[in-house]
């Protein structure tokens, strides 16, 4: 494993406990970007009852969000001890520790042979070195006419940089990677990989991990600038739908 890699396991291992309350899974920002920008764009992107993999499924929350519409979930983390809390906010999913750059190199033969519908990622696939070689390994798994879809923090919003300045979370450490994902690189790596950019959107201006009630007053800033285009583009994440073809 590469000291990359290393670090990112590391880092969630350690922090599997409080992941959901540091990285604001369960607190009001996410609450209302999930149902303003990401259920919406999940749900028009992933036909219910499809066989999904999710790559860097963390504590499960799209993991059960998955299983409630009757998808069949597999999902994959670096951190084994993550996974013990998806496990437990969703049962019926499959949970499987591996590299999610490359995870065909730890799933069982019969799940490789049977391909996926879907490969999802929700802000795990800025961590990866190596992102062409990823999209590379992801078309392999996906059946013809399968998608990838991906939300996952836009390089271009300034808001990262600033969580530099502060050294929020690992934000410091990753920004180098981070900085690479926006419409026009998602764009170039999804041709270069042979997958057909179906839809790339910009959303949420209302950082996860904020309180009710800077939820209340960002709201109408979010609202505005997420209707204009130009600024739209400068959002907090950047979204995408590609299909196998």
């Amino acid at each position: 494993m590469t000291t990359i890699k290393a670090h990112v396991q590391d880092y969630f291992d350690s922090n599997a406990e409080i992941y959901d309350v540091k990285h604001g899974v369960t607190l009001p920002g996410q609450s209302y970007n999930f149902t303003r920008y990401y259920e919406p764009f999940l749900t028009e992107a992933i036909r219910p009852h499809t066989t999904v993999l999710e790559l860097g499924c963390g504590t499960g929350l799209y993991s059960r969000w998955l299983a409630d519409r009757g998808c069949t979930v597999v999902g994959m983390d670096i951190s084994a001890q993550i996974l013990n809390q998806a496990r437990r906010r969703c049962p019926e999913g499959t949970f499987i520790a591996g590299d999610c750059e490359d995870p065909a190199a730890h799933l069982p033969e019969p799940l490789i042979d049977q391909r996926f519908d879907v490969i999802l990622g929700v802000n795990t696939f800025c961590y990866y070195p190596n992102k062409p070689a990823a999209l590379a390994n992801y078309k392999q798994l996906l059946r013809p006419g399968g998608r990838l879809v991906l939300i996952e923090v836009n390089g271009r919003c300034p808001f990262w940089r600033m969580m530099t300045w502060i050294d929020k979370n690992e934000i410091r450490a990753w920004f180098g990677e981070f900085r690479k994902l926006n419409r026009m690189t998602f764009r170039a790596m999804l041709d270069q990989a042979g997958l057909k950019t179906r839809k790339i959107t910009h959303f949420a201006f209302v950082p996860n991990g904020v309180s009710r009630e800077t939820v209340s007053l960002l709201r109408p800033i979010d609202v505005i600038l997420n209707r204009l285009p130009l600024l739209r583009s400068l959002a907090m994440r950047v979204a995408v739908v590609a299909e196998n073809i």
